[in-house]
């Protein structure tokens, strides 16, 4: 039975990689994946660059993270991740520069995902950002596959407590492949809103190439000055997520579980420090 669970996972995972497109979105923060993924408006460093590029150049200070995703509790489709985040550039007194990494996979699949991110205040509330990287991918059969993936995103800071956020990951479609196959875009639109210290509430909409659009929801409330609470969910398909933040000085740590409802629980664990 698990020999069968573990095919039928591999399946599922391998055939949006193969014939769907390779370099899909992944999401390794445990704080945003409580509240359902929706983390585009979110000033959330150092981990906000992956949801939306832009979102370092809110930040006024250095941070670093390091996070490992166990989707469905089968170890050969885990996740880790890596990001360091400053704002001490020479050149832009307003702007913010970062460097992630991921790695995604099993000696079956395999794929890494290198970043470097840009981002600044354009005008007003507005900010932009921009992220480059090199995506790798290397299978059962010793192919190994590189291309270069472009992300841009906008992050606009409305008022104290709404923040409104746009971006698109892989926006120039690069081909992987010899057979012509190009890896999605995947574009995300949505909100973060504060309607009071220490409650956070957040709502996007996902379009990835080829699926329908799916909402992703969820909030944050901090219970104790140490401690966060976490819920969320998504539609298409529909999951169910919760978890928790835990606060000492500049250090937080977090964990996430998300129910799939044919897949299981996922589970996430991050840490980050701000410096």
């Amino acid at each position: 039975m698990k020999v069968t669970s573990l095919f039928l996972l591999l399946t599922l995972n391998l055939i949006p990689a193969t014939a769907f497109g390779s370099f899909e979105h992944r999401s390794p923060d445990a704080r945003v994946e409580a509240m359902g993924g929706a983390g585009v408006a979110l000033e959330n460093p150092p981990f906000g660059i992956y949801y939306n590029p832009a979102s370092s150049a809110a930040d006024k200070n250095r941070s670093a993270g390091i996070s490992y995703a166990l989707p469905f509790g089968q170890s050969s489709l885990d996740s880790f991740y890596g990001t360091l985040q400053t704002n001490a550039l020479s050149f832009d007194r307003n702007g913010s520069a970062g460097i992630s990494w991921l790695n995604y996979g099993s000696s079956l699949y395999n794929e890494t995902f290198t970043y470097l991110t840009y981002s600044t205040k354009v005008a007003g509330p507005l900010r932009a950002g921009i992220s480059a990287g090199l995506l790798d991918r290397d299978t059962a059969a010793k192919e190994s596959e590189s291309t270069l993936g472009i992300n841009l995103g906008v992050l606009a800071t409305l008022s104290s407590s709404l923040n409104l956020g746009a971006s698109i990951f892989n926006l120039n479609r690069p081909e992987t492949g010899t057979n012509g196959e190009n890896a999605p875009s995947t574009s995300f639109a949505g909100m973060a809103y504060k309607p009071s210290t220490g409650i956070v509430l957040n709502a996007v909409v996902e379009k990835q190439e080829k699926k329908d659009a799916r909402l992703r929801a969820g909030g944050e409330v901090r219970v104790l000055s140490f401690l966060n609470l976490r819920a969320g969910f998504t539609t298409e398909p529909s999951t169910f997520s919760g978890g928790a933040g835990f606060i000492f000085k500049s250090v937080q740590g977090d964990i996430a579980l998300v129910r799939h409802p044919e897949l299981g629980t996922g589970s996430w664990y991050t840490m980050r420090i701000v410096f």
